[in-house]
Parts: structure tokens; C-alpha cells; sequence
């Protein structure tokens, strides 16, 4: 169906004709629902040993009704065993409302493992700003290490 309705749209193209194509053609196909933003984004702690890819998307265009949603993986690339001071990559998200303009732990994400990544999934309502950051933590603790600095993320509003 594809192919027919791209040769029909490069012939009237090439021949200056107006192209009529009716309504129950598109009738069939699904329907996807758009979102209003996306993009993606890189981060590792300050020594590279602890790295997040990640991408987000945010529906609504107004920082009181929206759903921020963003999935990803944390790889933990410490190959140092627990006794030789190894330790487990981290990533925190915060976000912030307009309601109320503290930074709020929305998640902590915490893989041990050398070579292996952590798969994620953070869903937030209404926020109006969101910040991440990737770290080193202890193994059985919540102390982190060579933290990156906070990356605010861009939510096109």
C-alpha cells in the first residue's frame, strides 16, 4: 500500500498533477500517538567508570500537565573486585514542579556488576524541571563517588 501511494505521489510530483487520495486509505492504518518532545542524552561519572545512555520524552507542553517519561540503561564499567576498592555505578534523577520548586528524588538507579547494564524506566506528572547525574557509589552503602555535575535536562518548554 506504501509503494502505491509513493509512486502515485512521484508521478503527480513529476507531473504537476494534484494527487486525491481518499479518506478510507488512511482509515486503515494505526494511529501512533505523537509526542509533544523527545531527545536523548550521554552521561558518566567524572571518572568513566559508571555511564548512562538514556532517552526521555515528554507529553503536554505546559509544566503543570505533563508526563515526563525516560528509559535507559546504567553500564558499570569498574572492573576492580569489592576488596580492591571496587565499586557500583549509580544514577539519580530529580525533578522539580512549579507547585513546588524543591528537588525532588523521583529515582536511584544502583548496578554492580563489571560489564553489564542495569535497564530502567522513570514516569513523573507534572514537572517542570528534571535533572540527572551519574556516580560511583559504595557497594553496600549510599556514599557516592566522583559524581558528575547536575545535567539539567531540556523538556521544550
Amino acid at each position: 500500500m506504501k509503494s502505491i501511494i509513493r509512486a502515485a505521489v512521484a508521478v503527480a510530483a513529476t507531473t504537476g498533477l494534484m494527487l486525491t487520495v481518499a479518506p478510507a486509505a488512511f482509515a486503515a492504518a494505526p494511529v501512533s500517538a505523537a509526542r509533544d518532545f523527545d531527545d536523548s542524552f550521554d552521561q558518566e561519572s567524572r571518572n568513566g567508570l559508571a555511564t548512562v545512555e538514556a532517552e526521555y520524552s515528554v507529553e503536554g507542553d505546559d509544566e503543570d500537565e505533563n508526563t515526563f517519561v525516560l528509559r535507559g540503561g546504567l553500564y558499570d564499567g569498574d572492573r576492580r573486585s569489592l576488596a580492591r576498592g571496587g565499586r557500583c555505578a549509580y544514577f539519580e534523577v530529580q525533578a522539580a514542579s512549579s507547585d513546588d520548586e524543591d528537588w525532588n528524588a523521583v529515582k536511584r538507579v544502583k548496578q554492580c556488576g563489571y560489564d553489564d547494564t542495569k535497564r530502567f524506566r522513570v514516569r513523573a506528572h507534572d514537572v517542570s524541571e528534571v535533572r540527572v547525574r551519574t556516580c560511583q557509589i559504595s557497594y553496600r552503602g549510599w556514599s557516592t563517588y566522583k559524581c558528575s555535575r547536575w545535567y539539567e535536562l531540556d523538556l521544550g518548554f
